[in-house]
């Protein structure tokens, strides 16, 4: 049998010698061209680039020279998008077919800035405007540097329709959580360069991991509803696509620093190597980013890269980088009382808790982690109508969790007999032992390689895309106690290494997908896919009790869409997809929970052997209806849609929390997701931009019984039948106003989200009264960023000064809560809070 690492180097080798067959060499052009305002004065410094429409690549690129002209060559026959873009002005978009041997003039003309402009999106396999029968929403570079910096990659997507967030630390840095239609991020396919980010295992995307990426994005495209193949893997959700591939035809070197409050700092240097060779571009940025963050002990220490070459061919394109970095941070993954939010509340041992109060302040909780990525990246134009398409990636973790678990019990630390006494070794230790104190350290080193093929197929019938993925994921969890005080020193720490539990995961995916675009007329476009998925998890080598299972899984999800009235200024689109997801990993065996003797979460037979066909937690399937209608034009765009979601076995929070403050789920037997959403967009004025968006949803159990456990440790049934789904809010939008003169940006941006319940009691306590501990009450915030980009031709050409102003009306707002160990728990977002910035480019 063939090892993935040595598979890996066959298909290496193979991507290689295609992508040297395509590099030959061919007979160059050369474009002359200006750039003059409406006016017809001459514009220095305007950028000029060629995107190679076929292998979707910025192929060459120059600046207009002081009488406002410019000459590119050679450049290589073909098909280009030539984008001229300059500071107050709005972007030319034209295409260019190039001849052999052809000399080209080209003059354009810039007018001052009407409307905020789109621009090119340099990806592929991606929902398309006015075509794809998707509910989607895209975010471009540009109005990334518009937003308030220093944010996960979460707060800035918070300002599509539908899409909320909360901050673990406060201020938006550290552990965010994002929520689409009210999922949460285990159930949002996120993707970077189609490498897929969830955790094989846990579903979970650690935006953490990869912070200050958004410093090489191109683009982001936010879909609702459930995922679909040729867009990204599955999501129950929606999918998020980034496109991270910050390559570009002209050189430049950029410093960029910032402080703000909470001393939060920022330095980031970026170079570009622009063409050489004609062949290659090189890029590299390196950032460190630190924050004592808003809430006590939630510092954060980053240090970042991204680094990448690619190489250019006739009808191919060769792409290597990496990135991530790695961190510290202080935990502060424990909330605080409701009422801490406006008053300061007396805890235990007379202890102050206020809004900004994290427990882990006591115990130091800590981790350090470093989770790089590798990507290759294959393009090849094989013929003029098939394009073929890979990727291979490896993805490493490794790292710790220092925290303190006083929450433990004698049992579950194998601490030995008579250590307290027998009838107490189950009771935390707090209670069985008070006068212990122990740091306990929980160990992750995972990999996983992978490899997603694509092939496109453009023919008189339509488009075909036929695509897979083999992606092996392996892991290694252990936990022991790392410090303490009045337990034995042969139990402690790195030398003593005496391990509390210990295990392997691994998880194999393949999956195949084929999907079909046609046109039967010019008013109809059709869209059909499906995608096939195996997947199977094992749990091996767990040291304690010689657990092991294997559990495979085989999903089908299919999905047809129509468009009418296709890529014109009104269209309307809907579409029927199925979907179904396995639940994770720790739903089938907290191997974490080993030290007290978990079992995996099976049926059993007679003889006490676990049925792998019978988990307490089945997969979850989806029904999912989307209609919408839409109208674009050069000075605004609106669409409306609407969605019906229904559920068999949706996976929801059951009650309590695990370790890691993450909340336990199960099944419910059924479920419903109805909601209208609105996004529009529109210029008021030649300068002033206005977006906005605004749902209405409803989320409701329709068939669940929970079970659920008493202070006395008996189990009750509760019947939620009609109960709102707890994170889901009925309502939220977002407002932005943006003003551009020159290169001068100011810009506000509103957003509302509606109430929240916690947990699936519907707000209401054991006795059915309404409780107001149980939710999350609406609220509105208001962030603010002012910026300057001086004129390149000016004596401070290439510098940019700004500043954001986060939360602008100081408001003391919970974000989101959830049922913690000692009741219900809350995160607030910081009051006011601002970043100063500065960067300069070298051209």
């Amino acid at each position: 049998m063939i090892s993935p690492f040595s598979f890996l180097r066959i298909t290496l080798l193979a991507l290689l010698l295609v992508s040297i067959q395509g590099l030959s060499p061919c007979i160059a052009q050369t474009i002359h061209g200006t750039v003059v305002d409406d006016e017809g004065r001459a514009l220095a410094g305007a950028n000029v680039l060629l995107l190679n429409t076929s292998m979707q690549q910025y192929r060459y690129g120059t600046t207009t020279s002081a009488d406002g002209t410019f000459v590119i060559g050679p450049v290589e026959e073909g098909r280009y998008h030539v984008t001229t873009s300059y500071l107050g002005f709005d972007p030319d978009d034209r295409e260019m077919t190039i001849a052999v041997g052809g000399v080209y003039h080209v003059d354009i003309e810039l007018a001052a800035r009407t409307v905020t402009h789109p621009g090119v999106v340099v990806a592929a396999h991606r929902a398309r405007p006015q075509l794809t029968p998707v509910t989607f929403s895209n975010l471009t570079a540009d109005e990334l540097r518009g937003r308030p910096d220093m944010k996960d990659l979460p707060a800035t997507l918070s300002s599509r329709p539908s899409t909320t967030y909360y901050s673990e630390n406060g201020n938006g840095i550290g552990y965010s959580t994002l929520r689409i239609r009210g999922f949460d991020q285990r159930r949002i396919a996120v993707s970077i360069n189609g490498i897929p980010q969830n955790d094989p295992e846990d579903f979970n995307v650690f935006w953490i991991n990869f912070f200050d990426v958004d410093g090489s994005v191109e683009d982001i495209q936010v879909q609702r509803g459930a995922g679909a193949s040729a867009y990204g893997s599955v999501g129950i959700g929606g999918a998020i696509n980034i496109v991270a591939l910050p390559y570009r035809p002209n050189p430049y070197a950029e410093v960029t620093l910032g402080y703000g409050s909470y001393d939060t700092k920022r330095l980031s240097v970026e170079v570009n190597s622009g063409l050489l060779r004609d062949k290659y571009v090189a890029f590299a940025r390196f950032s460190r980013l630190e924050s004592d963050g808003y809430r006590d002990w939630s510092w954060t220490e980053f240090n970042r890269f991204f680094v990448g070459l690619t190489r250019y061919g006739s009808r191919s394109t060769l792409t290597l980088q990496a990135y991530g970095g790695p961190q510290r941070d202080g935990l502060a993954f424990s909330g605080i009382p409701r009422a801490a939010n406006k008053d300061v509340l007396t805890g235990l041992n007379g202890i102050l808790v206020d809004r900004r109060y994290n427990s882990s302040l006591f115990t130091r909780d800590t981790e350090d982690f470093h989770q790089p990525h590798v990507e290759l990246h294959h393009e090849w134009q094989a013929t003029g109508n098939l394009h073929v398409s890979q990727s291979l990636f490896w993805v490493r973790g490794n790292g710790y969790f220092d925290f303190g678990a006083n929450f433990r019990s004698a049992d579950y630390l194998r601490l030995p007999a008579g250590f307290v006494a027998d009838d107490q070794r189950t009771l935390p230790l707090f209670i069985s032992s008070p006068s212990v104190d122990l740091l306990f350290r929980a160990s992750l080193d995972q990999w996983q390689v992978g490899w997603i093929p694509r092939l496109t197929l453009d023919n008189k019938y339509g488009k075909t895309t036929i695509g897979g993925e083999v992606r092996l994921h392996r892991s290694e969890r252990w936990g022991r106690i790392q410090e303490a005080n009045g337990i034995p020193s042969d139990l402690v720490g790195s030398d003593a290494d005496r391990r509390v539990y210990q295990f392997k995961g691994e998880k194999v995916i393949t999956s195949f997908s084929a999907g079909h675009e046609a046109r039967p007329s010019p008013r109809l476009a059709v869209h059909a896919e499906a995608l096939v998925t195996r997947v199977q998890y094992r749990v091996y080598d767990e040291v304690f009790f010689a657990t092991r299972l294997t559990k495979p899984y085989v999903m089908v999800n299919p999905r047809i869409g129509v468009t009418v009235n296709p890529e014109r200024a009104w269209s309307a689109y809907g579409s029927i997809a199925y979907s179904s997801r396995e639940p994770r990993l720790k739903s089938l065996y907290d191997g974490e929970e080993a030290g007290a003797g978990f079992l995996p979460r099976f049926e059993t037979d007679a003889n006490g052997r676990i049925d792998v066909d019978r988990p307490f937690v089945d997969s979850e399937h989806l029904l999912d209806f989307e209609v919408g209608v839409g109208r674009n034009d050069a000075r605004s765009s609106i669409t409306i849609n609407g969605f019906w979601m229904e559920f068999m076995d949706e996976i929801v929070p059951s009650g309590g929390l695990d370790q890691f403050g993450v909340p336990r789920t199960g099944n419910a037997d059924r479920t419903r997701h109805v909601g209208v959403e609105s996004e529009w967009r529109v210029g008021l004025t030649r300068n002033l931009n206005m977006y906005g968006n605004f749902t209405v949803g409803r989320a409701r159990y329709k068939r669940f019984v929970e079970f659920a456990t008493l202070p006395d440790f008996s189990t009750v049934q509760l019947d939620r039948r009609d109960n709102p789904i707890p994170g889901f809010p009925s309502t939220n939008g977002n407002l932005e106003l943006t003003y551009r003169r020159s290169g001068f940006r100011i810009g506000a941006f509103a957003r509302y989200v509606g109430r929240q319940y916690i947990d699936n009691s519907g707000g209401r306590d054991a006795t059915g009264l309404e409780d107001e501990s149980l939710t999350v009450d609406p609220y509105f915030v208001m962030d603010a960023s002012v910026s300057q980009t001086f004129n390149p031709a000016s004596p401070l050409g290439g510098l940019s000064i700004g500043v954001d102003v986060n939360n602008v009306l100081n408001s003391e707002l919970l974000l989101f809560g959830n049922v913690g160990p000692l009741g219900p728990q809350f995160f607030p977002s910081a009051t006011r809070h601002v970043f100063f910035r500065a960067s300069y480019v070298l051209r």
